[in-house]
């Protein structure tokens, strides 16, 4: 049964609701790492761990969050964002359910 609208939930939305989200890491935990990630994707070293790596797959807010910080830092550093955002997303992945 969907929403009381009527409408249906779509199969990614039924895959976010249903996956595992472990190793677990809170919003604020993850709000604590988040620079520190961005930062080594800046200079060329990134290191995304798991914990971090599955809260960002599973949480659009922090995902969102991430990227917008990207492509700020991209743009201080005279960066190219789209090469960053890209790396990003190949870091996080999927998480598989």
């Amino acid at each position: 049964m969907g929403p009381t609208d009527g409408t249906k939930i779509t199969p990614t939305q039924a895959e976010s609701l249903t996956a595992l989200s472990e190793p677990w890491l809170s919003c604020d935990d993850c709000f604590e790492q988040i620079d520190l990630y961005v930062d080594s994707l800046v200079h060329d070293h990134p290191h995304l761990d798991e914990p971090l790596r599955v809260h960002l797959a599973r949480c659009p807010a922090y995902m969102e969050e991430a990227e917008s910080l990207i492509s700020l830092v991209a743009g201080e550093d005279r960066s190219d964002d789209a090469d960053l955002l890209a790396a990003f997303r190949a870091d996080v992945g999927s998480v598989g359910g």
